[in-house]
């Protein structure tokens, strides 16, 4: 059942440490994390030595927009998401080691109240508007038959918006206003050249509306960017080619245009899309391959522009478009180190040494 927890007096005090939800922050975790504790850091090489719990959730943290003052928020979790405004933390904690499951649960920043939404439902992606998440489940028992979508509301609302047995779910996102969820979907044990674009209000009202063929939409100011997906031979080894599409939602399939005309070679798929900026003049997302991912931009005339270390990920934008959060040495062990990376060329300024799943308010300017 859902649950509140109320921290004591004396976390509460701590809580005046906390960064100001007027800026921007950064939520991650580290590569190794500490024991639950309030404690404000400019260093966080203490994290970094410790051990994860038996459990496998970690300690998760709350930074400044340029990764100083940190935080130990009063939790332990994986894969903290913070919402747009700031106010909220979306995180996964593990009830079964030996499984894997875990629950849902949002913190509340400002009180820190821990609120156990009693769902398993992993990849949250919050609305614009902080009011809920949509994110993945699985059947809870047998073999697992399909991947669904769920919507839940930061007061555990759960809307089913894809059943979790039958299909499998190519990505999500949120319309601009919050009003609207697009996904791609397959059949369960297809592959995604046969995914489809589908859209419905998040709050599960309404018929399923059709855009076309596609995977991964990423919904921005005014077109939704999407994957489709081809297979190549590469040395007798079957591969996956990619080229990015858009869509305009408010003109439906037939708007659908290939966006990129990306030459892959070798065992690189070519182009995803992650997140538009702001101002939706540009796509921001990777280069992907068999061991290899390079954060690169989309202007809209489809030109691609590499940024950012190799072996990278990209993970937020900047409130002006101009910046990416990225992770370096994705594919490699080590350290995992956080930063801020002009989508031109210039140069990335290190945030954070090491720190896995980091995730930033939709201010976050470094």
């Amino acid at each position: 059942m859902s649950r509140r927890l109320l921290l004591t007096l004396t976390a509460l005090g701590a809580l005046l440490a906390l960064p100001a939800l007027a800026s921007a922050s950064i939520v991650y975790q580290a590569a190794s994390a500490t024991a639950v504790k309030w404690e404000v850091s400019n260093d966080e090489s203490d994290a970094n030595s410790a051990d994860v719990s038996a459990s496998g959730n970690r300690a998760i943290y709350m930074a400044d927009d340029d990764g100083g003052n940190r935080v130990t928020l009063p939790i332990t979790g994986q894969f903290p998401v913070v919402s747009p405004n700031g106010a909220v933390v979306a995180y996964q904690k593990v009830t079964n080691s030996k499984t894997g499951a875990s629950q849902l649960h949002f913190l509340t920043v400002a009180t820190g109240a821990d609120f156990n939404t009693g769902t398993s439902c992993g990849g949250p992606i919050w609305a614009p508007n902080s009011s809920a998440v949509a994110c993945s489940t699985t059947q809870t028992t047998g073999d697992i038959k399909g991947f669904g979508l769920n919507t839940i509301t930061t007061a555990g609302v759960a809307t089913i918006i894809v059943p979790s047995v039958g299909m499998m779910v190519n990505g999500y996102s949120w319309s601009p206003d919050s009003s609207t969820i697009v996904w791609g979907q397959t059949p369960f044990g297809k592959w995604n050249a046969d995914s489809k674009l589908r859209w419905l209000p998040a709050d599960g009202s309404g018929t399923v509306g059709k855009l076309g063929n596609g995977a991964g939409p990423i919904w921005g100011a005014s077109k939704i960017a999407f994957v489709r997906s081809t297979h190549a031979s590469v040395a007798g080894t079957l591969v996956v080619r990619t080229q990015v599409w858009t869509v305009d939602p408010a003109v439906g399939a037939s708007s659908a245009k290939a966006l990129t005309a990306y030459q892959a070679k070798g065992f690189i798929a070519g182009p995803a899309p992650l997140r538009w900026t702001p101002d939706g003049t540009k796509v921001v997302g990777q280069l992907d391959g068999e061991d290899y991912s390079q954060p690169i931009s989309i202007t809209m005339n489809g030109k691609i522009h590499e940024f950012g270390p190799s072996n990278a990920g990209v993970y937020g934008v900047s409130a002006d478009g101009t910046q990416a959060l990225v992770v370096g040495n994705l594919m490699g062990g080590g350290k995992q180190p956080v930063y801020a990376s002009p989508l031109a060329k210039m140069a990335s300024s290190l945030l954070i040494k090491d720190a896995w799943e980091p995730s930033a308010t939709a201010n976050w300017q470094p």
